[in-house]
C-alpha cells in the first residue's frame, strides 16, 4: 500500500481488489501522474509507472471528450486491453483518477460498474468533486 497527500483512501482499493481475483492493482493518481494511493502493486515502481501512465491516458482522452461540447467534456472510462490483461481509467474528481490493472478473464461491465461506483465515493473522500453521473451502464 502507497498513500500520500495525507488521504488514506486504501481501504477503497483494498475492498475493490479484494473483490475481483482478475484485479493485479488499483491506484488513485493525479492528473499530472502522482500516485494518491495504491493496493496491490508488489513492485513500489509500478505504482509510480502506472500513476503516470494513467495521467498520461487521461490526457489522450481530454481531446476526445472535447468533440463533444455539448457535454461535460471530461473522461468517463478509458479502457487499454493488451494480451494478458487490461487497464481501466475512470475520472474520480478534479483532476483525480481511478486505475485499474487487470488480468484477462475478469467481468468487464461488472469491473466498470464497481469502479464508477467507488470514483463517485472517491471524490467525496478525497475532498474534490465527484464528477455528474451520466447514466452510464
Amino acid at each position: 500500500m502507497t498513500t500520500h497527500q495525507g488521504t488514506d483512501v486504501s481501504w477503497a482499493l483494498r475492498d475493490l481488489v479484494e473483490s475481483i481475483q482478475e484485479i493485479r492493482f488499483a491506484l488513485v493518481a493525479s492528473s499530472d501522474g502522482k500516485a494518491i494511493t495504491a493496493y496491490g502493486a508488489e513492485d513500489p515502481d509500478d505504482v509510480d509507472r502506472f500513476a503516470a501512465v494513467v495521467a498520461g491516458l487521461q490526457a489522450l482522452a481530454q481531446p476526445v471528450a472535447e468533440q463533444f461540447p455539448q457535454h461535460a467534456g471530461q473522461l468517463r472510462l478509458a479502457m487499454i486491453e493488451v494480451d494478458g490483461g487490461h487497464l481501466f481509467v475512470v475520472r474520480a474528481g478534479v483532476e483525480t483518477y481511478l486505475g485499474v490493472l487487470a488480468r484477462e478473464g475478469l467481468d468487464q461491465g461488472l469491473l466498470g460498474h464497481q469502479m464508477r461506483d467507488l470514483a463517485r465515493r472517491m471524490g467525496e473522500l478525497l475532498g474534490t468533486t465527484p464528477r455528474l453521473d451520466e447514466h452510464s451502464g
